[in-house]
């Protein structure tokens, strides 16, 4: 690197020194007019390109020396509901909440600077800082700076010299738990799962350590203060989250993972233990098609209101089917079952602004978000479309079904609610 900086110096300079010349010799009476020709103007021009060429690159070297990335995405959409609900809400969704309307999803910047476990000194020392602005912000469970505003994550890293590297983390971080995320460009539909939207946490902080013994198995265990966002939960209650990956061949991966710990109930009430257990299981079925099947089981206890023994239990199972044609089109498919026999997870909502996010037919708060008993499923099918590596554009057609009268047919309670949206996401 420094061998090629200072070539690339000198040749600035040489260049330089060559262009003045040639307008000195250009502006010698008898060889050029008094006042400056096209020529001369046309190589001040070169020279003040290469100077802001040199000190472009001057930048982008030094970003490099102290091993920096910036990177992130921009994400709007428009979903159409042929319920046409009248709240303009659709039912039980997170991220694609609005009813026929457009959503400025999501702008996120990232910039970091990755640990390296070959290193010495300050090389074993990193950090990580994720902003988003958009409507997605105000629930994802980051630290809010407004409804518009939030820091995802941020958190220092250090590998210990311990073995192959003992990679650990402090501050928030995205959960280990779940097969989806909530950045939408690493999941393989845009509408999120059930079991990923309301049973699972998206953001956790604390101190993480992971290990990888070897190329097939590697864990991760977290001790932490909370889930999600300090707003929603400020009883900063103990919990451990886990996450062990088991990579048999290159075409199978098993992750399974877990969280649990003492759960202060609503207004300062005891509550219970939680306790969350699955995983997900990849396979890559042939060069362009892979599968994933993912399941898990939740219990907390001492905190629903509706089941006879007090427990609230949700649990379900989602597979999904991932095939691209080319680089440019692939289809994904999902479906999923979802059951959430204490009333607990499925209705509470997650944004204080309409239009709220997984809400119940008839909820207009979290304190009039009526406990209901369900079962859901759903099946979903999108259609993806890459014209270029950094623009990802989907076509998602979703249909929701459950036991319950819970979705919404212009102002009446529905049991289905069928969707399709147009997702447009720019990476950088």
């Amino acid at each position: 690197m420094w061998h090629f900086r200072e070539s690339f110096h000198i040749f600035i300079r040489l260049s330089l020194v060559a262009i003045i010349l040639a307008v000195g010799w250009l502006s010698v009476p008898g060889v050029a007019a008094e006042e400056p020709g096209p020529v001369v103007r046309e190589f001040e021009h070169i020279a003040l390109r290469l100077k802001q060429a040199e000190k472009a690159v001057e930048k982008r070297l030094l970003s490099e020396e102290l091993g920096l990335r910036f990177y992130g995405y921009l994400e709007g959409s428009y979903t159409q509901n042929f319920n046409n609900p009248s709240n303009r809400i659709n039912q039980l969704r997170i991220f694609d909440v609005n009813s026929n309307q457009a959503r400025p999803n999501l702008a996120q910047f990232v910039v970091e600077r990755e640990a390296k476990a070959e290193g010495s000194g300050l090389d074993r020392f990193g950090f990580h800082v994720k902003f988003n602005a958009g409507r997605d912000s105000d629930f994802i469970g980051g630290v809010n700076l407004s409804q518009w505003a939030d820091f995802q994550e941020f958190y220092v890293q250090y590998i210990a010299p311990v073995g192959h590297g003992l990679n650990i983390q402090a501050g928030q971080i995205n959960s280990l738990v779940g097969y989806e995320a909530v950045e939408s460009p690493r999941n393989a539909n845009y509408s999120r799962s059930w079991l990923f939207g309301l049973g699972q946490p998206f953001t956790t902080r604390g101190l993480r350590a992971s290990y990888e013994f070897n190329k097939q198995v590697s864990l991760s265990v977290g001790a932490i203060a909370y889930i999600n966002s300090a707003r929603a939960d400020t009883n900063h209650d103990p919990l451990v989250e886990y996450a062990l990956a088991v990579v048999p061949s290159e075409k199978v991966r098993l992750t399974l993972y877990g969280l649990a710990g003492p759960r202060t109930g609503a207004a300062g009430t005891p509550g219970g233990t939680l306790v969350l257990t699955g995983g997900y299981l990849s396979v890559q079925v042939a060069e362009q098609t892979s599968a994933v099947l993912e399941s898990y089981y939740a219990n907390q206890a001492n905190s629903s209101t509706i089941s006879s023994g007090k427990n609230a239990r949700w649990n379900g199972a989602a597979v999904y089917l991932i095939h691209d044609f080319t680089k440019e089109w692939g289809v994904r498919l999902r479906g999923e079952v979802f059951e959430d026999a204490g009333g607990f997870v499925a209705c509470q909502g997650t944004t204080d602004y309409q239009p709220r996010a997984n809400v119940c037919f008839g909820a207009t708060s979290n304190a009039s978000a009526p406990p209901v008993a369900q079962t859901l499923w759903e099946a979903t099918s999108t259609l993806q479309y890459k014209p270029v590596p950094s623009l990802i554009t989907r076509l998602e057609y979703r249909y929701d079904k459950s036991n319950q009268n819970v979705f919404q047919i212009d102002g009446r309670a529905a049991s289905y609610q069928p969707t399709l949206s147009l997702d447009v996401i720019y990476l950088f």
